[in-house]
């Protein structure tokens, strides 16, 4: 797997999340490829990826995912991303509607042939919940 290669992928999964596309976005995932996240846990296969970007779509219907220059070491490929939302559906319970979320992470893909095989996120669910209203802290 070569550099262009890789580069190629990246950008059509950049281009799905910009169309805000759950269909595009699991197409570029092997068939039998992972997803795991904080979030989420550990998914396989192409159709509960894509069941997983459907979730953050309607918990977050205009939420932007974009990411910095990927780091790339075939067939491996890594980057820091932001994710910025307004809280709308269910999403782990329930959240304070019009709450605007923001956060940072970091993926680490392994790419196969012309798809991402897995992809793994790094962040903070539990700040995550805090913002969206579904998890309230306590003062210490």
């Amino acid at each position: 797997m070569t550099r262009e290669a890789i580069e190629q992928i990246l950008a059509r999964h950049q281009e799905a999340f910009i169309r805000r596309d759950a269909e595009a976005l699991a197409a570029t995932h092997a068939p039998d490829g992972s997803f795991q996240s904080p979030a989420s846990g550990l998914v396989t296969g192409r159709d509960a990826i894509r069941d997983v970007y459907k979730y953050w779509y309607a918990a977050f219907p205009d939420f932007m995912f974009t990411w910095e220059a990927a780091l790339i070491d075939p067939p491996r490929a890594s980057f820091f991303w932001t994710f910025k939302g307004t809280a709308a559906g269910p999403f782990f319970g329930d959240v304070r509607p019009g709450t605007p979320v923001e956060m940072v992470g970091a993926a680490e893909l392994v790419l196969d042939g012309n798809s991402i095989a897995s992809i793994r996120h790094v962040f903070d669910f539990s700040g995550v919940l805090v913002r969206a209203g579904v998890l309230k802290v306590k003062p210490t």
